[in-house]
């Protein structure tokens, strides 16, 4: 049994984490603005605060989820997500390197441009908008820095989530629901469900343990456009799929890549890999918020 500590304990993937890592190790979750007990409240931007609480729990292992994931809200408000996504991470990196502690860093494919897919985990970074560049840049941060650190790059999530407008899948369900009909059809993602990730991080820590370093790359397998994914889950929300059609490309949102297929040689060679589908998956997510 592990000591496993996780920032964004509330969030969409923290919370998934949190479910699948409480099971077989000793796991503690850290929040801020929407903690209740048990996750403890803590600002990470408090260094202070942050070497307490790993003084008191003194984890093996950190999993930093705590970001901010919006492109666009990178734009509106740089400095601050700069921040969150680039300081905070360096101070998480410190103090695990203090305390002997393993850090496994959140990272996103969007740190790739989506000009020469699929990419393997030692391909060259290239992002397309601040919130790639931020995380690009703790990257390199950590693999010049603190090179014992562990990188997991994921795409697009969804997953069990409070409302449907969580996660950038599940919105999709809201707009239908809502009568939007004009999907993206532009950009290729490769959604992927927070309980698969949860458990590869699992299999993860418990297969290669603290000699976890590097890049990872952990993702579902299916490529789909919005309106894909829209076409998917429009028969669970009784919508005929053929009303679903392309939308005119937004000109005034964060530039987003087109294909950043990610490529696992690194876990996959241990027999840890998402083999699950979409389609399955998404029905599941979806049934608790829709009323029949």
């Amino acid at each position: 049994m592990a000591k496993i500590m996780i920032s964004g304990a509330t969030g969409l993937l923290g919370r998934a984490l949190l479910k699948e890592l409480s099971k077989e190790h000793d796991t503690v979750g850290l929040g801020f603005s929407r903690a209740q007990p048990p996750i403890l409240k803590v600002d990470l931007f408090d260094r202070e605060a942050l070497q307490q609480v790993f003084s008191e729990h003194t984890p093996e292992f950190f999993i930093h989820s705590a970001a901010e994931r919006n492109p666009d809200k990178f734009d509106n408000d740089p400095e601050s997500s700069i921040k969150l996504n680039c300081a905070v991470t360096e101070q998480i990196a410190r103090c695990c390197e203090q305390f002997g502690c393993k850090l496994i860093f959140i990272s996103t494919d969007y740190v790739f441009d989506g000009r020469n897919p699929p990419y393997a985990e030692d391909a060259a970074t290239s992002p397309l908008n601040l919130y790639g560049e931020s995380k690009a840049r703790s990257e390199a941060m950590l693999l010049k820095d603190y090179p014992s650190a562990a990188i997991a790059r994921i795409p697009v999530l969804y997953g069990e989530v409070n409302a449907l407008k969580e996660s950038a899948v599940t919105i999709i369900a809201e707009q239908l629901i809502k009568g939007v009909r004009a999907f993206d059809h532009d950009s290729l993602r490769f959604p992927t469900n927070t309980a698969d990730i949860a458990r590869v991080l699992r299999q993860a820590i418990e297969v290669i343990g603290k000699e976890l370093n590097g890049v990872y790359h952990i993702s579902a397998q299916e490529m789909m456009t919005k309106l894909e994914m829209a076409k998917t889950m429009a028969p669970a929300l009784n919508i005929d799929s053929a009303t679903l059609v392309a939308a005119e490309i937004d000109e005034n949102a964060a530039p987003r890549p087109k294909d950043c297929a990610l490529k696992d040689t690194r876990l996959c060679a241990k027999g840890i890999e998402i083999d699950s589908r979409f389609s399955d998956a998404i029905n599941t997510v979806l049934a608790p918020h829709l009323s029949h």
